[in-house]
């Protein structure tokens, strides 16, 4: 199961409304690990507003406000794309659980999960 140390490893500061969406985040991962039935790495969980601001800079992210910021988010490592190739069989488990993900097109080496639905409804959205 996917501890929730993974999702703030560099222990940033959070808010009530962070450690709630955190919890919920937590929850439907492992709901998604424990059918998924292999060990699952999170590479990038919650994000202060200067790792943000960091990785734009450096072009690895366009989002001033991302969902990482608020709990909502995070990066799970699918080097092989054999993750996403699960997932893609599995999109009614994806909408029970209640999350969403960035198109697999632009998440080459990791799968972006978040709980809030994108702006565009979709449940694989243009980051």
């Amino acid at each position: 199961m996917i501890a929730l140390h993974e999702l703030n490893p560099h222990k940033y500061k959070t808010t009530a409304d962070i450690d709630y969406n955190l919890a919920i985040l937590l929850k439907r991962l492992n709901i998604i690990r424990k059918e998924y039935g292999k060990p699952m790495t999170i590479t990038s969980g919650l994000r202060s507003d200067a790792h943000q601001k960091k990785l734009i800079a450096q072009g690895l992210s366009n989002a001033k406000r991302s969902n990482h910021m608020t709990g909502c988010a995070c990066d799970v490592k699918d080097l092989d794309g054999e993750l996403k190739d699960w997932i893609l069989g599995r999109i009614p488990l994806l909408e029970q659980v209640g999350l969403w993900c960035e198109d697999f097109d632009y998440t080459p080496t990791w799968v972006h999960f978040q709980i809030v639905p994108p702006k565009s409804g979709k449940r694989f959205f243009i980051p």
